[in-house]
């Protein structure tokens, strides 16, 4: 498949999963030789390559709100979404951000780095969408980085409280800019080993 073809994620609606698997190779293919020239963040976007690729195959971006925190794993989600032809000027002046940009595309619903403020954000959304009687699907995309900063804690807690429709993606890859320390870290551990 040609990735610079890709003009928004509906194609995946009807790919058979061993072509899901072609595709997901496909692009990590591109995302090694695109990051290699340009610079980036790759680890964490070759980590969520198949996540990302379900995501768009389940829910109907952008009506479905799909985000990240944080937001440098946003690479295949560009991709699937039409942007593969501006990697060559990734993270470049005027060229394609490395984190989701409203101003790029339709797809991209929040903006947000290293952030913690995902779950803040769908709290926010869920309140507007069911103030207006809407139906959709807002699905924030957190690491367990992400999750232990008191922002995130505090916007669970109201998630909770409120009991709204919101699907939580919780990436548990023990991964973070630092060693991840703390009793969550620890209870995260231990659940995955258990």
């Amino acid at each position: 498949m040609n990735l610079n073809e890709i003009q928004n994620p509906e194609f995946l609606k009807t790919m058979k999963v061993g072509d899901m698997y072609i595709l997901a190779q496909e692009i990590r293919s591109f995302l090694i030789e695109s990051i290699s020239k340009t610079g980036g963040h790759l680890a964490s976007n070759l980590g969520v390559v198949e996540l990302t690729i379900a995501l768009h195959y389940v829910f109907n971006s952008p009506e479905d709100k799909i985000f990240f925190d944080v937001g440098h794993q946003c690479y295949t989600h560009k991709i699937l979404t039409g942007r593969a032809a501006e990697f060559s000027r990734l993270r470049q002046f005027q060229g394609l951000s490395g984190f989701e940009k409203r101003k790029e595309s339709e797809h991209d619903v929040w903006e947000a780095g290293h952030s913690s403020t995902s779950l803040s954000a769908a709290i926010g959304m869920a309140v507007a969408r069911d103030a207006k009687k809407e139906y959709y699907s807002i699905v924030p995309v957190i690491g367990d980085g992400a999750l232990s900063s008191g922002m995130a804690l505090e916007a669970l807690n109201q998630i909770g409280s409120e009991k709204r429709n919101i699907i939580i993606i919780f990436n548990d890859n023990n991964m973070s800019i630092s060693k991840n320390v703390g009793a969550l870290s620890k209870g995260f551990a231990e659940a995955i080993i258990s």
